[in-house]
């Protein structure tokens, strides 16, 4: 569960992830491919770039989102349903998560903390969840 207070840490950090896109782009992806050199295969029709572009906008999303948990659970539904048959196995979801982790911790190394953390830890742990269960549950049927 998302706190209140959470939300408002996200929301006032955002912007400075924003400043530096396709440098946090490259930090997540190179190092999901470090951990997972599988999952390269995963993008190999579309650049990093490209890839970061798309990431950003999905974060920007979400963390909108964050105030309306209607909109919140339809854009993450709708983010995973593209997502079904790309071939992700539930384990990828645990380094792209410490992947993200890691760039917010990059790019906002002036005010990383244990709440800017937390939070954004918070924030990713409801959005793997919900994509998750989308993904793998299509991928049952």
């Amino acid at each position: 569960m998302i706190t209140a207070e959470q939300k408002e840490i996200i929301k006032s950090s955002f912007p400075r992830v924003l400043i530096h896109t396709l440098k946090n782009s490259t930090i997540v992806y190179e190092k999901l491919f470090m951990d997972i050199p599988e999952a390269k295969d995963l993008f190999k029709n579309t650049s990093i770039d490209k890839q970061g572009q798309m990431l950003v906008a999905a974060i920007g999303k979400i963390v909108k989102g964050l105030d309306n948990p209607d909109i919140f659970e339809k854009d993450l539904v709708e983010l995973a349903t593209r997502h079904v048959g790309y071939g992700l196995k539930p384990e990828y979801f645990t380094h792209f998560g410490n992947a993200l982790i890691n760039m917010f911790e990059v790019s906002l190394v002036d005010s990383w903390d244990k709440d800017l953390h937390d939070a954004w830890v918070a924030v990713y742990q409801e959005v793997a969840e919900i994509m998750k269960s989308v993904i793998f549950a299509n991928q049952r049927t």
